[in-house]
């Protein structure tokens, strides 16, 4: 997969997202991350610089102790040296010297101290006096050994004229002097650190909370969003459901209403019919018989005077019968009075086993129970389907065998007529098969359905669903 797919894919993704969620949901939250990221940089920071300021203060507090543990050996050293100054212990000798070396050690740890790296110093005010500092125990620490080779040495009245000189009384004082001033000036550097640490952490913790209630500002923000647009859709999709119920409402009206129609089209039409049927069984039906018995008494006057004449009006008559069994034909086709006479289910009947015995069919014939009551519009379709269909069978494909059955389940009535005929190319007889057209807008009017099925030389075969109940 190449880069301009992935970009493909990801804009795709992006835009899927985008209607899924919202512009203006996915803005808040974008801002929410970017608000996220900005925080954890500052609050990196600002960690950075807790820790900062926790080495300075730790390194301030470690050169207090260092200064007073300084003060304490000096002060310790200097009551060795009179001590032994006063009594002539060697062990007191020890003592000086150790917490001399231990001065020494205090003042260069010190110097490492405010030397090191991991603070950065005001200025050089602090090496000043401690440089200072260092000059001045070094001075006592002089006068101290000098004071002690004395007595050592065997000359106590100098070493005592050493110690009544001021010179280590104010060396002393000075000494105690600066490691005070040092003190006071870290004492008050850490204080300024602890103040500025604190500081720092009101701050840190301010930017936290601030963040977290924006961040919560915003989720409740998107929650709110999200919210509404649910509620948004959901009044959609509630609105979609009533109008989709209403639309099927009235497609359901509508539907009722065009069976309703065609119901009452078919019936006006089978009216028509009817009354065309009667007209011309009692109109044309008379005129016909009214001639014909003519017709027999002329034949009966002539007979004796003119063979010609009656040989014509013979013939005449036998014209005259092939138009009456036409006009009885027409009628029939019209408008079955069968069906008024002796019932639905008899007259069907009757007319399937005359066709199958008029055309020499083999026949496989079921119908329902003759209980079963149908509309008289309803019936008149179903029966009119048979007769086409049968017609169709008796004109055009020579058949042998016919089978026709009926079933009537679920208000459906399930109709299907098959035969082995020769059957027909239905797309290339489409348009001349004005029967199957009849038979398919007949059902289709009413809500049913027609499936025919038929090939040169494999049959014909029709289903057709009519419903009983509209």
């Amino acid at each position: 997969m190449n880069i301009k797919a992935i970009g493909n894919k990801i804009t795709e993704w992006g835009e899927s997202l985008v209607r899924r969620l919202g512009g203006r949901v996915l803005a808040i939250l974008f801002a929410s991350m970017i608000l996220a990221l900005v925080s954890v940089m500052f609050t990196d920071a600002w960690l950075v610089e807790l820790e900062q300021q926790n080495a300075q203060i730790d390194q301030v507090q470690r050169n207090i102790t260092v200064l007073q543990q300084l003060r304490t050996s000096l002060n310790l050293a200097e009551s060795a040296q009179r001590g032994y100054l006063l009594t002539q212990r060697q062990e007191l000798v020890t003592t000086f010297n150790q917490e001399i070396e231990a001065s020494r050690r205090h003042i260069r740890k010190i110097e490492g101290l405010f030397n090191g790296q991991t603070v950065v110093m005001r200025g050089k005010q602090e090496q000043n006096w401690l440089i200072a500092l260092n000059s001045t125990l070094e001075a006592k620490n002089a006068e101290m050994k000098l004071a002690i080779s004395l007595v050592q040495s065997g000359k106590a009245e100098e070493a005592m004229q050493v110690i009544k000189l001021d010179q280590g009384v104010i060396e002393m004082a000075r000494f105690m002097q600066y490691s005070q001033i040092l003190l006071d000036q870290q004492h008050e550097a850490q204080s300024q650190l602890v103040k500025k640490r604190e500081q720092t952490i009101v701050i840190t913790r301010i930017a936290l909370i601030g963040t977290a209630l924006i961040l919560l500002l915003l989720v409740i923000m998107v929650i709110r969003q999200l919210v509404q647009e649910m509620n948004s859709r959901d009044h959609l999709r509630q609105q979609l459901a009533r109008d989709c119920a209403a639309y099927e409402e009235r497609i359901r009206s509508n539907s009722y209403m065009m069976k309703t129609l065609a119901l009452d089209y078919q019936s006006d039409v089978e009216r028509a019919r009817q009354k065309l049927a009667r007209d011309l069984h009692d109109e044309l039906g008379s005129i016909l018989t009214a001639t014909k018995m003519d017709i027999s008494w002329t034949i009966r006057r002539v007979k004796d005077q003119d063979p010609e004449i009656v040989e014509k009006l013979d013939k005449t008559m036998r014209y005259l019968n092939q138009g009456i069994q036409f006009k009885r034909q027409v009628v029939q086709n019209l408008h079955p009075s069968i069906i008024t006479t002796i019932g639905f289910w008899p007259a069907l009947k009757s007319l399937i086993e005359d066709m199958a015995e008029r055309n020499d069919w083999k026949l496989d014939l079921i119908l329902p129970n003759e209980q079963i009551e149908l509309p008289e519009t309803l019936g008149l379709i179903a029966y009119r389907v048979v007769q086409e269909s049968l017609n169709n069978a008796s004109k055009y494909a020579y058949a042998t065998k016919v089978s026709v059955h009926m079933v009537d389940a679920l208000d459906y009535l399930k109709l299907e007529i098959e035969d082995n005929g020769v059957g027909a190319d239905l797309d290339k007889a489409a348009a001349s098969t004005h029967g199957l057209s009849g038979i398919r807008n007949r059902i289709m009017a009413i809500g049913g359905r027609v499936d025919i099925t038929s090939a040169p030389n494999q049959g014909f075969h029709l289903v057709a669903i009519i419903p009983t109940k509209l």
